[in-house]
């Protein structure tokens, strides 16, 4: 039973296998076209990935390839359609992330590139900062002159017309240089005064060089043979201090003992025209006005004397001050006389009255030995702590420094255009120092960038006026370096609320104060 139960079993199952399906044919039957339509479009297109060609092929199901070849022309059609669609927005999306990528790498480049352009720039201004260092600087004063012995200057004077400056030594030489912005040029050496060389000036036209000395000789120079004209051997008893051309053909020389003599180079007869004994010490300095009437003369006692060169006589002298008169100057257009004194003090005369000062000015830490008038209201002092400083007069006030040298000043002078000024010192140095600044009107000098206390404010503006350097000083001032870190505060502007409360309050003062008084009158009746 079994076995025969078996063998059909076998052959009905193989039977079963070849007979067609009817499963099939229903399905096929079934499959309606709006069937298609919906199935196709919801059908998702299949996206296939690109592998490298080192993965091996995939085995492809037969199953799927029947359901591919099974799909009709429209459902090819729709799914090219959406593959395209897709392929595009996969596109679409992955230029975009690219161009967000694209973006931040653009800013971390754009910020890569900000770094590196201020570290280009930064690197580009320390080199041209270092390129300007290198660079000759544009130079605006004359080189220092020197003597050809190294030893002390002890008078210079400038020419009136031309680039040219003269300059005498304590070892009695003479020399005279074309002077200039890139270099001076030795034109003239002169060895006429066994002596020391004291006083040093050229007359009005610069035609003639007179020179005075210690053995009391007096020496006229003509300045283009530089050959000797006039020769005084023994113009003075005593060594002779100072020299002043008054105008064309008088001069005045000053002796030791405060002897004035006063010379006329027309005379044929080598005697002074007027000879005055009113001082007891040495004549410091002499000087006259534009019309060359009244000598004035500073002494080494303290007065300072008028002589009337014309009627041969003194016209007035102060009394003694409490020390030498070193220099002296005329300013506000010839119609003061201001003198400098040993203790640093300045005291103003006025014209043709020299008794007693009008003004005074103090304040100088040291001896004023030199003193140059260069404007109207501006003087400017050489003094014992090797400082030249620049004074304005009315107000009485430091404008600055204008140089310096590490010993005394002994002489200044001023060029003929006006934008040097030549100061002497002990160190045997002659050095220019340009000045043209003055005359810029929109120049503001000491001007206070630092807030003083009121305790100190005086103190130390008067320290800070005495030590301020002009544009002419190498020298920096302390303020500067913290100039730029404090900022002033602005002051606050009153509002029109804030301009109202004063007279708010006036008014409310004003009606308390008629209040008390009605007060007041009651109570007293």
């Amino acid at each position: 039973m079994n076995s025969s139960n078996s063998v059909p079993t076998a052959e009905r199952m193989l039977e079963e296998q070849n007979e067609p399906s009817s499963s099939d044919e229903d399905e096929e039957s079934l499959f309606l076209p709006q069937a298609k339509e919906v199935f196709a479009q919801r059908r998702k297109p299949v996206v296939i990935p690109q592998f490298p060609e080192s993965f091996p092929n995939k085995e492809i199901n037969p199953d799927e390839e029947d359901v591919e070849d099974s799909l009709t022309d429209e459902e090819d059609e729709l799914s090219n359609e959406e593959t395209i669609e897709t392929a595009k927005a996969t596109t679409e999306s992955s230029e975009e992330e690219q161009e967000d990528e694209e973006e931040i790498q653009n800013q971390g480049e754009s910020i890569e590139q900000l770094a590196a352009g201020r570290e280009e720039k930064e690197d580009d201004d320390i080199i041209v900062a270092i390129c300007n260092a290198a660079k000759p600087q544009e130079k605006t004063k004359p080189p220092d002159l020197r003597t050809s012995l190294n030893c002390m200057v002890t008078d210079i004077s400038f020419h009136p017309n031309e680039e040219l400056i003269a300059m005498a030594d304590i070892e009695g030489e003479i020399t005279c240089y074309k002077y200039g912005n890139e270099e001076n040029e030795l034109l003239h050496t002169l060895n006429h005064h066994k002596k020391s060389c004291r006083a040093l000036t050229f007359n009005h036209d610069g035609a003639l060089l007179f020179s005075a000395s210690k053995d009391k000789s007096v020496v006229i120079t003509d300045t283009e043979t530089m050959k000797v004209t006039q020769s005084f051997l023994k113009a003075h008893s005593s060594p002779i201090y100072s020299l002043l051309c008054m105008d064309a053909n008088i001069w005045a020389s000053g002796d030791d003992d405060g002897v004035v003599k006063v010379w006329d180079q027309r005379r044929s007869v080598q005697k002074p025209v007027a000879e005055f004994k009113e001082m007891d010490e040495f004549v410091s300095s002499m000087i006259t006005d534009s019309g060359s009437r009244l000598l004035v003369c500073t002494s080494g006692e303290g007065t300072l004397t008028a002589f009337n060169t014309r009627r041969k006589k003194m016209e007035g002298q102060s009394e003694v001050y409490p020390s030498e008169m070193n220099c002296a100057g005329l300013v506000r257009q010839e119609t003061k006389v201001i003198a400098g004194l040993g203790n640093g003090n300045m005291y103003i005369f006025d014209w043709k009255a020299f008794g007693y000062h009008s003004d005074a000015f103090g304040d100088h830490p040291s001896a004023i030995n030199c003193m140059l008038p260069i404007m109207d209201n501006i003087v400017i002092t050489g003094c014992d702590d090797g400082k030249i400083r620049a004074i304005s007069l009315f107000p009485h006030r430091f404008l600055g420094v204008v140089g310096h040298h590490k010993f005394p000043i002994e002489r200044l002078d001023i060029s003929t255009c006006g934008h040097y000024i030549a100061s002497t010192s002990h160190d045997g140095r002659v050095r220019f120092w340009n000045i043209s600044y003055f005359e810029n009107p929109d120049l503001k000098l000491m001007e206070s960038t630092t807030k003083k206390s009121v305790r100190n404010k005086k103190r130390s503006l008067r320290k800070e006026k005495l030590g301020f350097q002009l544009p002419s000083s190498k020298r920096r001032n302390k303020g500067d370096f913290f100039a730029g870190f404090a900022e002033p505060e602005p002051e606050p502007e009153a509002g029109p609320a804030e301009e109202a409360e004063p007279s708010e309050e006036v008014e409310n003062e004003s009606e308390s104060e008629s209040e008390s008084d009605i007060e007041s009158s009651s109570d007293s009746d």
